[in-house]
């Protein structure tokens, strides 16, 4: 009887001993995003993956919305990089030239290929002949404004010019102040982030160039820029900002705006319908969107649309095909990419998910939060397709902007040397060989693919 008490507890033991062996073989795969607005929906798949997977593998996620770009900045200086990594723009565009980014051609069947043919855009995220990231949503940007706000200050609807935007965030902060309520805010602490998001944007239509380059010359030019930034001077003043804009984040902006303490502001439409249903609840009736007002109104271009929900794999990870089964099972099967859309998190950009799809009421009832007909793929500037190309001396485009809204600097002559140093930086990297000479002939804004 012993020995059988004996001879049971060591099978038990080695039983206990498999069990942990095979928990602890499983494949860990590492997902980095930097977005909050989707990221109880994401985990939950995630989650679901875990549980139910015979792969073996365990996905951990991970979020950083306030320092993203940095944190990969830091991963990819120390060889730690994640397996996965939600796409984003500056992050791809840094290192896809240093080959840190997969090409996903080689991993994906017939079917898989067929299936997303439609996102698929040749120097986008076909590049030269490889394929870095699939997006199933995409974004763009747009004005934000309170419904109630406008109407208890008389305003008819969203402004249509950048002077009628002026004007309504002055009579908001004049009306309501003492309330606690201001006409405008944007989430100046990052420049870039806060103008990539509004000023740079509204520019494309106004202009017909991207981050200041025009396309048809081939050169850089900044002073179409002036009248605008006059107007965001008037925007960032007491008379229309929220205090302390210089120093706001984004999520700290949308919660005051769900508050109810904002007249406008500007942001992209993949995030906010998800931030107002689930991050920072706020009636749906409240708020409204339209598009980014130019001065006078002003269209010659269309503006861009990038794609969302698209995740780059590490080349260099140690588990890349178990990297890929888990982007693959996750964030590519429709069940998920329906769930996406009707959840409001992104405005889907595939055939097959519009024609299933309920999308949810934002999306339904609120004509600007999808991709339309003022929007489009743009060609990249040269400083956005290999910022290696153009080493800028002094200030970049966003701090010099900064200058000028914040620091009083002369619109006229800072815009003028702003344009001359972008475009030596431009002309020496083509001298050395990294960058390319972007000039596009007969190159139409309104049609620029």
């Amino acid at each position: 009887m012993k020995r059988f008490l004996t001879l049971a507890l060591v099978m038990m033991l080695c039983l206990i001993s498999v069990a942990a062996l095979a928990d602890g073989d499983k494949t860990i795969v590492t997902i980095w995003s930097k977005d909050r607005h989707d990221a109880d929906y994401v985990q939950s798949k995630i989650d679901a993956y875990n549980a139910t997977n015979t792969d073996n593998i365990e996905v951990q996620y991970s979020i950083y919305s306030d320092n993203y770009v940095q944190a990969v900045d830091m991963a990819i200086q120390s060889g730690d990089v994640p397996d996965v990594l939600v796409f984003q723009d500056q992050v791809f565009t840094k290192y896809y030239l240093n080959g840190q980014w997969a090409d996903l051609y080689p991993m994906m069947d017939d079917e898989m290929k067929e299936y997303f043919s439609s996102v698929i855009f040749k120097d986008y995220n076909d590049i030269d002949g490889k394929l870095y990231f699939i997006p199933t949503t995409g974004t763009t940007c747009r004005l934000f404004y309170n419904k109630e706000i406008f109407e208890r200050c008389g305003l008819p609807g969203a402004p249509e010019t950048l002077e009628q935007m002026v004007e309504y965030a002055e009579k908001i902060t004049s009306e309501l102040s003492k309330e606690g309520i201001y006409g405008f805010a944007q989430n100046m602490k990052s420049a870039s982030s806060a103008l990539n998001r509004s000023l740079f944007v509204g520019m494309q239509r106004e202009s017909g160039m991207v981050d200041g380059f025009n396309f048809a010359k081939g050169e850089y030019d900044f002073m179409p820029y002036a009248e605008s930034l006059r107007l965001w001077t008037k925007l960032l003043s007491d008379d229309c900002a929220f205090p302390g804009c210089e120093s706001l984040d984004i999520d700290p902006l949308r919660t005051q705006f769900a508050n109810g303490k904002i007249g406008m502001y500007f942001s992209y439409v993949h995030a906010e319908p998800g931030v107002y249903a689930n991050q920072f609840p706020m009636d749906s009736e409240k708020w409204g969107v339209a598009p980014i007002p130019t001065v006078g109104g002003k269209v010659v271009g269309k503006q861009y649309y990038s794609g969302t929900s698209s995740y780059l794999l590490n080349a260099h990870s140690e588990h890349l095909e178990d990297a890929f089964k888990a982007y693959k099972a996750i964030f590519t099967n429709e069940e998920y990419l329906i769930g996406y859309y009707e959840g409001g998190f992104g405005v889907t950009l595939l055939p097959s998910i519009s024609e299933k799809a309920s999308p949810s009421e934002d999306f339904a009832t609120k004509e600007w939060l999808q991709i339309g007909v003022i929007d489009t793929i743009l060609p990249k500037s040269p400083n956005t397709a290999n910022s290696a190309a153009v080493i800028i001396e002094g200030e970049d485009m966003w701090k010099t902007f900064e200058s000028i809204y914040y620091g009083g600097a002369d619109v006229e002559s800072t815009l003028a040397d702003l344009t001359e140093r972008y475009n030596k930086a431009y002309r020496e990297g083509i001298e050395l060989g990294i960058g390319k000479d972007l000039k596009i002939e007969n190159y139409d804004p309104m049609n620029p693919s």
